[in-house]
């Protein structure tokens, strides 16, 4: 039950909050609350007020933005008929941190109770009965918040961090994490890529970018050191253009970059453009097959993805590729060999 002081404007603002939070709690299109449900609630919260003032309020609320419709005839009773998110953008946000590895099954019951907090009771229920978070594969670093957190801030303040930076081991035949490492790095980017989220900075030993997958990342400072420029140690001049670097990192290998030109047939078209995007170079002058141009960094992961397409995609350029892909498949198939003796 509330407690208010006597001041009529005081209750009167009160009483309108009550109502507003009534709405978004328990109604919808499909569930009105009427004025003698809205009566009840406002009486056991300790406020009593006449019929026309409910009206007054929910005119108010709509006057100031809040869009409280009535169902199909005032007697019906009202209703929220917009919310700060739909119900499908709150299910396409739950159904992302439930696919998110690196966010722990603790903190994904967290985050999907908050989005969910923004839909009517109702509509929780009913999406709840519909999502599943069992069996999903989560990793354990519950620091992983925090670390987010300061990672943003030392990217804001441009100031280096320092962590330690963990990988898995078997022990008593289970995978557990443990300390491989400690860096100081001038952070300039966070990247969610192939379903992980990477830290993208400089490490003090080199000239060049590396990354650091976040969930690995425990025990982290921001200190008094400025960051390194990443135009030191990147094409990058103005902005760090995180979009553009996680598309010519494949598998977020590092490497050289240079100018990829591709082969392919027609039905890899799909792969091609959910790999490179569809701004990249395309000329479709050959039959069933299709040219496409774009800058990559020459790495093991682009290897490594290429490889199985090798019989429907021609590499063009670099010549330097071709290689590496020849020397894995040999690599492959002689260890294969060596297996099966």
């Amino acid at each position: 039950m509330i407690k208010t002081d006597n001041n009529e404007s005081s209750l009167k603002r009160v009483k309108t909050e009550f109502i507003l939070k009534l709405l978004s709690e328990y109604s919808d299109s499909e569930h009105c609350l009427n004025s003698n449900a809205i009566l009840k609630y406002l009486n056991e919260q300790g406020i009593k007020c006449a019929r026309k003032s409910v009206y007054d309020d929910i005119k108010a609320l709509n006057a100031f933005g809040y869009d409280i419709s009535h169902g199909q005839t005032y007697n019906d009773g009202y209703f929220l008929a917009e919310r700060r998110f739909e119900t499908s953008e709150i299910r396409l946000m739950v159904d992302a941190v439930s696919s998110a590895p690196f966010i722990t099954e603790k903190k994904t019951a967290e985050l999907t109770e908050k989005l969910l907090s923004f839909l009517s009771y109702y509509q929780r229920n009913n999406m709840r009965s519909q999502i599943s978070q069992k069996n999903r594969i989560k990793l354990s670093n519950e620091q992983i918040y925090y670390v987010i957190d300061e990672l943003n801030r030392a990217i804001n303040e441009k100031k280096r961090v320092e962590f330690d930076y963990y990988k898995y081991q078997i022990e008593n035949n289970k995978p557990k994490l443990k300390k491989q490492k400690h860096f100081t790095i001038s952070p300039y980017a966070m990247v969610w890529a192939n379903d992980k989220y990477y830290l993208v900075g400089n490490y003090d030993k080199y000239d060049n970018l590396s990354n650091y997958r976040i969930d690995r990342i425990k025990m982290m400072n921001i200190t008094d050191i400025d960051a390194r420029p990443f135009s030191q140690v990147c094409e990058y001049k103005e902005s760090f253009d995180a979009s553009d670097y996680a598309k010519k990192n494949i598998m977020m290998y590092n490497g050289e970059e240079c100018e990829l030109e591709l082969i392919c047939e027609n039905d890899l078209l799909d792969v091609i453009i959910d790999r490179f995007g569809s701004d990249a170079v395309f000329v479709n002058k050959m039959k069933n097959r299709f040219y496409i141009k774009t800058s990559v960094f020459i790495s093991q992961g682009l290897v490594d993805w290429l490889l199985p397409y090798c019989d429907r995609i021609s590499i063009v350029s670099p010549a330097r590729l071709k290689a590496l892909i020849e020397e894995k498949a040999r690599n492959t198939l002689s260890a294969i060999a060596k297996r099966e003796k």
